[in-house]
């Protein structure tokens, strides 16, 4: 049922938004996650998730395979429908799942064929209970009767809307995991004083005024450009734009790769192009270059900068866009609640196999 104060969602999205800086403050205050000798033992981890966890699941994958000397795959959800148990004899199984949704159970019910199993969600057996869904808490509960690691993050049952815009949380564990697992890894940990500044990134100006003003130029589709690795791990970047406004999801391209046929595509039907730069030096030139090029076909560029590496200007790149979707949201009165197709998603949403 629809709050009267509040048919749209927008003020539920508006205060998801403003809590995301003080839960991630306390979240850090509070240091990594414990977690038991055989997570930390892992050497070869198949990782999995899909809507906004198919993001956090790639940025893991990128984690271990760069800054560890683990390897790590990432296989959609579909891949763990009929493949063979020896596909994941002596591996480590790690799901990301805000909801613990039917399609994740798909890989969950997979956990035998594995060494072990870690699963990355916001909802614990009591928050199921409470929000009238015991299949799942007793799911949780077996879960962690068979030795496997629940790994818990802020907001459980925060539904409601479609949107769900508290993404920085996952990447945040993914990054103590990686500490925890190789204490020499290169990777960045996160700390306070480095990552809360970058949860106020903006919008450029710009960018606002013309999803704003001239919403019909972005909303049959447009293109997102960045660089490796960010390029492997923008898919909620992308996404924003398609849950949170209902757009066609702009197509991620790496800025090498955008001259293989991105731009020749969008130069044909022109659209706009929204570029991510982060703090490389060798970043800047590629931004320079791909700016050039597109105001030479007469094409709308607009620049996110964030003054951080890659491994971490992602939380900016998350602010910053969700700052721009949040306006033209708010001005265009997309209506959260009752999104297009509520309901009517149930035949892949809740396919699930063995349930």
């Amino acid at each position: 049922m629809n709050d009267p104060l509040d048919p749209l969602g927008h003020l539920l999205l508006s205060d998801r938004l403003a809590r995301i800086p003080a839960i991630l403050d306390e979240m850090l205050t509070e240091g990594p996650p414990r977690l038991g000798d055989r997570t930390l033992a892992g050497q070869r981890f198949i990782i999995t998730g899909t809507g906004s966890s198919e993001a956090h699941a790639r940025y893991l994958a990128t984690l271990l395979n760069l800054h560890t000397d683990r390897a790590a795959a990432y296989l959609p959800l579909s891949g763990f429908v009929d493949s063979p148990a020896e596909n994941f004899a002596g591996k480590t199984l790690v799901v990301f799942s805000q909801g613990v949704s039917p399609n994740a159970q798909i890989a969950l019910a997979r956990a035998p064929d594995f060494d072990h199993l870690v699963l990355f969600t916001a909802t614990t057996p009591d928050a199921a209970e409470a929000a009238g869904k015991p299949d799942r808490a007793r799911l949780l509960r077996q879960i962690q009767q068979a030795h496997g690691e629940l790994v818990v993050f802020p907001l459980a049952e925060e539904y409601t809307t479609l949107s769900w815009p508290v993404h920085p949380f996952p990447y945040s564990f993914c990054l103590q995991l990686v500490g925890l697992l190789s204490p020499a890894s290169r990777a960045p940990q996160p700390n306070a004083a480095t990552l809360l500044p970058l949860l106020h990134t903006t919008a450029p100006a710009p960018l606002r005024d013309a999803m704003c003003q001239l919403p019909s130029a972005f909303s049959s589709g447009f293109n997102l450009i960045t660089a490796a690795p960010i390029s492997d791990y923008a898919q909620n970047l992308a996404c924003k734009f398609m849950e949170g406004l209902f757009w066609t999801c702009p197509a991620i391209s790496d800025f090498l790769q955008f001259a293989h046929g991105p731009f020749q595509q969008m130069t044909a039907h022109p659209k706009p192009v929204i570029i991510l730069q982060g703090n490389g030096s060798g970043e800047a030139e590629m931004v320079n270059r791909s700016v050039d090029m597109l105001r030479g076909v007469g094409a709308s560029a607009y620049v996110v900068a964030v003054d951080a590496p890659p491994l971490l200007s992602i939380f900016g790149f998350e602010a910053a866009l969700n700052d721009a979707v949040f306006a033209a949201m708010r001005h265009l009165r997309v209506d959260q609640v009752n999104w297009p197709g509520k309901g009517r998603d149930d035949q892949l949403y809740g396919f699930c196999p063995d349930a």
